[in-house]
This record gives C-alpha cells, sequence and structure tokens, in this order.
C-alpha cells in the first residue's frame, strides 16, 4: 500500500480516559503528520459506521481513540480490507493494545503510529476470532476475547451502568462480578457446552463459563495482567478456558493462579484447550455472551473461528 496520507481519526468522547485535552493533544500529534479527519462516534455501532465508510473511501489510515468496544467496532469494518487500524488506548482495561505492546498513553501511542506508519512495513496482520450464529447468520469479530455466561452476565450488568463504569474502571468489574458470584448468576446449574476437533466429535458438557481467546491476557486489573489462556499466541489459533465448578475453593485459587503466573491446573473441572480452528458453544437456556467486553446478547448456539491475517494493526515491531 502506498505510503498513507490520509487518516480519519475516531474519537469516542465516552470512553473512560478520553478527554477533550486529551483528544485535541493526539489530533495535534496525528495532524503533523496526516491528512486529519475527526469523527466523534455517538452511540453503539457508530465507529463501525464511521470505519466502513472510511475504508470504501479515500482514508488510508483509519484510528480510534476508545477503549476496546469502539476499537472492536472498527476492526469489524476493517476486517478483510487493505486499510490499516491505528490503536489509541483510551478505556479502561485496552486488553488488545496493551498485549501487542502499544502505550497506554495515547500521545505516545499516536508518536509510535506516526513511526510505525512512516516505515516500509508499518502494519501487522493479525488473525481475529469470529463468532456466528444469530438468526441472520452474521459473524462478529473480537480481537482478543470472546466469553459465554459468567464473565458476560458481569459485563451485562456493568453496561446497565455505564456512569459507574466511567467512574470506576476496572473496579466496576469487580463489585459487580463479586454481585453476580454471590446473588446474580445461578451457580447450582450448568447450562453450557463445548464441542471442538474434527467434526466436533470432542465435548465438555455442564459447563458454566467459557471464554475464547485470541491473544493473552484475558484482561488487566490496573496494570496486573489475567491470564486464563496463558498460552494463547496471535501467532496461532483459538485457546478456550472453560469451567465446570463454581465452587468459591476451585475458583478463587484459580483467579490468584490466573493473575499470578497463569492458569495451568490439572483439575478435571478445569477445560483448557490451545490453537483451536474451531469450536462450537451450545447452552441448554439462552445465556449472556460478550465479544471484546461488550455485550451481544443471549444465545443457545454459537460457533467460534479463528481467521486468519484478517486485520492490519499498527502496532511495535514486536508484540505478543
Amino acid at each position: 500500500m502506498a505510503d498513507p496520507h490520509r487518516l480519519l481519526l475516531i474519537v469516542n468522547p465516552r470512553a473512560q480516559s478520553v478527554t477533550p485535552d486529551r483528544t485535541q493533544t493526539v489530533a495535534a500529534i496525528l495532524g503533523s503528520a496526516f491528512q486529519l479527519t475527526r469523527a466523534f462516534t455517538q452511540g453503539p455501532g457508530h465507529a463501525t459506521e464511521l470505519a466502513h465508510k472510511a475504508a470504501y473511501g479515500d482514508a488510508d489510515v483509519v484510528a480510534v481513540l476508545g477503549g476496546d468496544g469502539t476499537i472492536n467496532e472498527a476492526a469489524n469494518a476493517l476486517a478483510g480490507t487493505r486499510v490499516p487500524l491505528g490503536i489509541l488506548p483510551g478505556g479502561g482495561a485496552d486488553v488488545f493494545a496493551r498485549s501487542i505492546g502499544i502505550p497506554t498513553d495515547p500521545p505516545a501511542a499516536a508518536r509510535l503510529l506516526i513511526e510505525r506508519a512512516a516505515d516500509s512495513v508499518h502494519a501487522r496482520t493479525v488473525p481475529l476470532g469470529r463468532v456466528v450464529g444469530s438468526p441472520e447468520g452474521e459473524g462478529r469479530f473480537f480481537l482478543a476475547n470472546y466469553g459465554a455466561g459468567f464473565d458476560a452476565a458481569i459485563v451485562r450488568a456493568v453496561e446497565r451502568h455505564p456512569r459507574t463504569k466511567r467512574r470506576f474502571g476496572d473496579w466496576s468489574f469487580v463489585g459487580n462480578g463479586l454481585r453476580q458470584f454471590f446473588l446474580g448468576y445461578d451457580r447450582r446449574r450448568p447450562r453450557l457446552e463445548l464441542s471442538w476437533g474434527a467434526g466436533a466429535d470432542q465435548r465438555q458438557r455442564d459447563l458454566f463459563l467459557a471464554v475464547v481467546q485470541n491473544t493473552t491476557p484475558y484482561t488487566f486489573l490496573g496494570r496486573r495482567p489475567m491470564r486464563l489462556c496463558p498460552d494463547a499466541t496471535l501467532d496461532g489459533g483459538l485457546d478456550c478456558f472453560a469451567l465446570a465448578t463454581m465452587r468459591t475453593r476451585v475458583v478463587l485459587p484459580l483467579l490468584l493462579q490466573a493473575f499470578r503466573s497463569g492458569v495451568r491446573t490439572s483439575d478435571p473441572r478445569v477445560t483448557s484447550l490451545h490453537d483451536l480452528r474451531r469450536l462450537r458453544i451450545g447452552a441448554s437456556v439462552p445465556m449472556p455472551m460478550q465479544v471484546d467486553g461488550e455485550f451481544i446478547g443471549e444465545r443457545t448456539e454459537l460457533v467460534v473461528e479463528s481467521v486468519p491475517e484478517a486485520l492490519c494493526v499498527i502496532a511495535p515491531a514486536t508484540g505478543s
């Protein structure tokens, strides 16, 4: 692709760490190297619309100043195109950006974007995960993770109170996680099952949650990464972590392990799968599901697949 000159900067003004001053600073930095156009999101799905118009219009680069959800929306528009995505972290966790080594400081990320975009090989092509299973049959891409069951119930609860999420960030997830664990989520009746392998002939039933990761970590609490699938990498397929118990004496040690070196256990109640190209997640009743920390509704069945070389991302020369 020719050296980029036109850049669309998509800004989510409601993202946790996005402020007018920070937006202006980032725009000034990018404006020194690109013909810059700014666009502000107005609500869910708007970033996809903006990025789609740019990708099939005259933009050479689409950059996003926002959190994981806004970046996910833009990635869904840019997947399969030659227009690279520049990431300027503006959320709370910024999981994918941090996993590939992009600075969490937006001005520093903007300067990195300029530096890498000037390189002759400026974009890294990465795989994406994709979930398919709605009645219409369309797929939704994810950069970092997909979850069904308990973790998606937490995401749904957090999204019901956006002001609390913006004010307390990571701790809003902790608070809602505790409430779901002890008061909200059904910890007695497992509803999920996994199937994978050739012909989906391998199966694990009676699960309370399933998390599929395209890279690691799963998320962050402050600076500390949470590694449910510590071996997940963008150089391979998808990894999966699933639980057949929600007993406190099992879950608590797993959480501590995830925040230390990553979950590695021979406990038969824990399913850990590595480097999968495709798996199916089914549910006996509609269960909450999320992609990249955004609630996508309740489903009874989804297919999750790895799509190689799906997205161009402007990133450091080395990464996860």
